[in-house]
């Protein structure tokens, strides 16, 4: 490639790894779909507008899925389905002409790949320390390390770090942790009114968890959110 090329590239490919949310498909009942899709999003309005989904479709028959019609009811609700993993070559077909990638990825195998990728070395971690108050709106996010808040965090906020967070005041708004995938990340806090908490993409809304006055902390066991306190 000569100068004169390079000089009018027009992009450039890189590599980034990005956090999708996986939706299983358990039925094929359209309806049902919808109610379900209606119920989770009512719960936690923002962390929804927009997503990016992942279908999983190990779980069904390919032959009982409107697959047209269950990504026009995810479009409807602001949800963005981008790719479909676990199906069968006929609905990997339907899905590519809905416009979605196909991954070859199964659950089985993501758990594995995660479990290699802890016994990589990691460069050191960065703690991002906020002593100040995280309003309702803001967005702190620490990459390479842990998340340290000083003082409270408010409804409408929200935390995100590789690591661990530790906010040494009330947790309300949302907290993820682990975002890159660390399923040993903990969140700890003096008091727990949070609207979501997450360790590596498992999370856990606010009618689900119990509250807190007291200091606690937040962790993945067997692949779900559990609350101890301290």
């Amino acid at each position: 490639m000569n100068d004169n090329v390079l000089k009018s590239q027009a992009f450039k490919l890189k590599g980034r790894l990005y956090t999708f949310t996986t939706m299983q498909l358990l039925t094929t009942d359209s309806n049902l779909l919808a109610l379900q899709m209606d119920a989770v999003i009512a719960k936690a309005p923002r962390l929804f507008d927009r997503a990016p989904i992942v279908l999983d479709c190990t779980s069904i028959k390919e032959d009982g899925l409107d697959l047209q019609a269950l990504c026009q009811a995810m479009r409807e609700r602001s949800l963005i389905p981008v790719a479909i993993q676990g199906g069968s070559p006929l609905l990997e077909t339907l899905a590519q002409c809905q416009g979605l990638a196909v991954l070859n990825a199964t659950s089985t195998r993501d758990k594995t790949v995660a479990k290699i990728e802890t016994t990589v070395d990691k460069p050191v971690n960065k703690t991002k320390l906020l002593s100040t108050p995280v309003r309702s709106g803001q967005q702190i996010v620490s990459k390479g390390g842990d998340l340290i808040i000083t003082s409270t965090v408010s409804h409408g906020a929200e935390l995100l770090a590789d690591g661990n967070i530790h906010v040494y005041g009330a947790l309300r708004g949302r907290a993820l942790a682990g975002i890159a995938g660390d399923k040993k990340a903990r969140i700890f806090c003096q008091s727990l009114h949070a609207e979501l908490v997450a360790i590596a993409g498992y999370y856990c809304l606010s009618d689900s968890m119990p509250s807190s006055d007291g200091p606690c902390q937040i962790f993945l066991k067997d692949e779900s959110i559990q609350v101890e306190p301290l």
